[in-house]
């Protein structure tokens, strides 16, 4: 069967026909749900927790493992990949060193998270240094550029992270 366009000719009987047709096969189905962990366990009933990978009961240890992951990002984002560069303000004796800015971001080096400090007078990159026989500061963390220029990290006020 073929339905003409609409137009005026057509007959009223033939214009309730496309007004109910014309619904019908412009609506889609929607799209099903994403699948979601089940919240209590198929044993004993109780409240499941999320392990590494799947929702697991403490209780019996029972899994679900045909839970699927739906982030955009499974995996998560650690501190390291994360790019983040800090901008370290001078908090040391020296007025005229207050406007100067030290930059750094968070770097792996084998097993441990450290610094990667940019010298604030030349912007070398700076290697961490030994720390000298005094007693140092609580958590201060030394650096030393290839131009002999000298850094330390160390806490400032409110939390803050400031170099000297």
């Amino acid at each position: 069967m073929v339905i003409a366009a609409a137009s005026p000719d057509l007959s009223v009987a033939a214009q309730e026909l496309l007004s109910f047709v014309a619904p019908v096969v412009s609506t889609v189905e929607p799209a099903p749900a994403p699948s979601r962990p089940r919240t209590d366990c198929a044993r004993c009933g109780v409240r499941l927790v999320m392990g590494y990978d799947e929702p697991e009961c403490l209780s019996c240890g029972w899994a679900d493992y045909s839970y699927t992951d739906t982030r955009a990002n499974p995996n998560g984002t650690s501190i390291i990949s994360t790019a983040t560069r800090y901008v370290l303000r001078y908090c040391g004796d020296f007025p005229r060193l207050t406007e100067t800015l030290a930059h750094a971001r968070v770097v792996r080096v084998r097993n441990r998270v450290v610094y990667a400090v940019n010298c604030p007078f030349c912007d070398n990159v700076m290697e961490q240094s030994s720390l000298s026989g005094k007693r140092p500061e609580a958590r201060e963390q030394r650096y030393k550029c290839t131009d002999g220029h000298r850094v330390s990290l160390v806490p400032a006020k409110r939390g803050m992270l400031g170099w000297r």
